[in-house]
């Protein structure tokens, strides 16, 4: 999923107009869920395990 699916997908979940605030809150999830993904393939490139796990996001 781009970024620009997700924010369709944000965009067709809410009724009414949008307001900047409402992209920002999208924005801010899209950044979060890369983040978490990145995080959690870095942990596995090296080999690395936790104790408790990041959250498992996957968007593909």
């Amino acid at each position: 999923m781009t970024e620009i699916e997700f924010l369709d997908y944000c965009k067709a979940q809410v009724t009414g107009t949008l307001k900047d605030e409402d992209v920002i809150l999208m924005l801010t999830a899209w950044g979060k869920i890369k983040y978490s993904i990145g995080y959690n393939q870095a942990l596995k490139d090296n080999d690395i395990e936790l104790d408790q796990p990041a959250a498992d996001v996957d968007l593909n």
